[in-house]
């Protein structure tokens, strides 16, 4: 390694920017954020996705503190938040494929027999969206409660975790649970 490149790597090592990703080597900034909604669960935002030029969005568009940049899909619609760029033209709209900001695993909290954690991204890769968007499950966080009960019965999971088209509920506790 020649010198210059050594003292280039020894400066960026010990010197701490605010806008430079972690991912990088530098401290100051968070790479990824999980941004929990209060509609739909998680966001995953990722910072080295959107570059490192702070002052394009900070503090503008997105204040640096927590608990400090609410909005709502509606909002984003009519440009504020992540619709400032994300409009059609800059970047993807935010009208456009839910699965790109909103496709994290689900984690359900349960006591008795144990958590359960909906891959999301192993369904969407087999089925898409629309199998069971807005028709079995609303895309809204709390609007989709179900019993093993309503499962045997052919709702929510049960519509295809019915032992034809998929594993059984009744059958697989394991399968969900974290037992």
């Amino acid at each position: 390694m020649s010198k210059r490149w050594f003292l280039l790597v020894t400066i960026i090592s010990t010197v701490s920017l605010p806008c430079v990703p972690s991912a990088l080597g530098m401290t100051g900034m968070l790479d990824k954020l999980d941004i929990k909604t209060r509609a739909v669960g998680m966001v995953n935002f990722n910072h080295m996705l959107h570059g490192a030029e702070c002052d394009l969005c900070h503090p503008q568009i997105f204040q640096q503190k927590n608990n400090s940049n609410h909005t709502t899909m509606k909002a984003m619609e009519k440009g504020k938040s992540c619709g400032a760029c994300h409009n059609g033209k800059k970047a993807f709209s935010v009208t456009g494929n839910c699965v790109t900001c909103h496709a994290g695993d689900i984690v359900y909290t349960i006591d008795d027999p144990g958590n359960v954690t909906f891959p999301h991204s192993t369904h969407i890769e087999a089925f898409g969206c629309e199998e069971c968007h807005p028709d079995l499950f609303k895309a809204k966080r709390g609007a989709n409660k179900a019993t093993m009960e309503d499962m045997n019965k052919g709702k929510s999971c049960g519509a295809c975790h019915d032992g034809s088209k998929a594993f059984n509920v009744a059958e697989a506790c394991d399968s969900c649970h974290k037992m």
